[in-house]
């Protein structure tokens, strides 16, 4: 996978010297494309993880507090590899009422995700990457108040429409943020948001948006090559030697 697929029809050079750390940019889906992304994650691998429940820690909801008590825009997050005190028939309740789940890691659950980090790390000056996936049950699910990221972040729309919001500080009242432009994302659209731009989220139905995000890169990534880990394809080495034995 090339850079210049990623970020067609833009130039990577071009989104290198315009774009990036610069300002929000929005690629929608080409005419007939809405699917482009579905391979990225679907709503059955999402069931499949979450059922698997003993193994699945990498789990995370919004406006859930590290007690497990939901606090509707509090912008706390609870995580289960901290803290598993939510039955799993807990988590499904709160899914059910609006509070999105967040799965860490995913890029080890889908090789073309893992590919996506692999291509930024290598064509890009950034540092270490993953994937989240960002899961919404219904119109106006619970996200996240309004905050920036300090990473670099590309957003793969799969599922279902977004409202994003975008702000910045105003300049009449202090410590108070002002929208300066809603965008709608919808199944196949990709949208780039720099470090620090503050923005927030808001649902128009069940949703799936893969976060293929990284760091902002440290001298010693320059010093030393960063190696992504392996990703292997185990089944088929099962399939190889059932075959070999028959």
């Amino acid at each position: 996978m090339f850079l210049s697929e990623l970020l067609h029809p833009i130039p990577p050079n071009k989104f290198r010297e315009e774009i990036y750390e610069k300002r929000v940019y929005w690629w929608k889906a080409p005419p007939g494309a809405s699917e482009r992304f579905s391979s990225l994650y679907s709503w059955e691998k999402f069931d499949a993880y979450l059922n698997d429940w003993r193994n699945a820690n990498h789990i995370q909801m919004a406006d859930v507090n590290e007690k497990g008590k939901a606090e509707v825009g509090s912008g706390q997050k609870w995580d289960k590899g901290r803290d598993d005190n939510l039955t799993k028939g807990d988590v499904y309740n709160l899914w059910r009422h609006g509070h999105s789940i967040v799965l860490p890691f995913c890029e080890y659950q889908s090789q073309t995700l893992w590919t996506i980090c692999n291509t930024f790390e290598k064509q890009m000056p950034f540092g270490p990457g993953c994937a989240n996936m960002y899961c919404s049950s219904k119109t106006n699910s619970h996200t996240f108040s309004p905050h920036k990221d300090d990473t670099e972040n590309f957003l793969f729309h799969i599922d279902g429409q977004v409202k994003w919001r975008f702000y910045r500080k105003s300049k009449k009242k202090e410590n108070k943020l002002e929208c300066y432009q809603d965008i709608i994302l919808g199944r196949g659209d990709l949208l780039y948001i720099p470090i620090g731009v503050f923005h927030d989220t808001q649902p128009l139905g069940p949703r799936l948006t893969a976060s293929v995000h990284f760091q902002k890169p440290k001298q010693e990534d320059f010093d030393k090559k960063r190696i992504r880990e392996k990703m292997y394809d185990w089944h088929k080495w099962f399939e190889f030697q059932r075959e070999i034995k028959l």
